[in-house]
């Protein structure tokens, strides 16, 4: 596996241009519908993902609480202001793309009253180091911006992200 941590800056840099275009390409792609995959409960009776929100460290599905504050017509406009600014060549709201599911970020960040704070300053700075290797370069937003997607990344419903092996 490559250790980006020791590729110089402009190598490194270089590389995540290339894995942003590679996403952006693949983003412009409908979204990929959820796996029928199923999971065995504590009872031992058979559950499918779409009577859960998501799954924990086992690999089993769990009920998580929403925490979204956002009525549907702010979700959407936040939304298409996500699809608008690029989010979407990175991430997805349930799955890893080159950055974490948005849902991840929200279960992180579930309970923090700086959530918002830190999101819309990792968001509009750039961050690297939160979730690997690969930093978030800094986006082309305002500030006002930048606290509307944060604050639409914590009203997704939280899924805790997989456990690395």
């Amino acid at each position: 596996m490559l250790d980006v941590k020791s590729l110089k800056p402009v190598v490194r840099y270089l590389l995540l241009a290339g894995v942003v275009t590679l996403a952006a390409a693949c983003a412009k792609k409908e979204e990929s519908t959820t796996s029928s995959t199923t999971s065995t409960t504590s009872t031992g009776a058979t559950a499918s993902p779409s009577s859960f929100d998501g799954q924990d460290a086992g690999g089993h599905f769990v009920k998580v609480a929403a925490t979204n504050t956002m009525s549907p017509d702010q979700m959407a406009k936040a939304k298409s202001l996500a699809e608008a600014k690029g989010c979407f060549a990175c991430h997805q709201v349930a799955q890893k793309i080159v950055g974490p599911a948005f849902a991840w970020v929200s279960y992180k960040y579930k309970g923090d009253p700086k959530a918002v704070a830190t999101l819309s300053n990792a968001i509009e700075h750039g961050v690297s180091g939160v979730w690997g290797p690969m930093p978030m370069p800094a986006q082309s937003v305002t500030p006002a911006e930048a606290k509307e997607l944060a604050s639409w990344v914590m009203a997704q419903k939280p899924i805790a992200p997989p456990k690395a092996s």
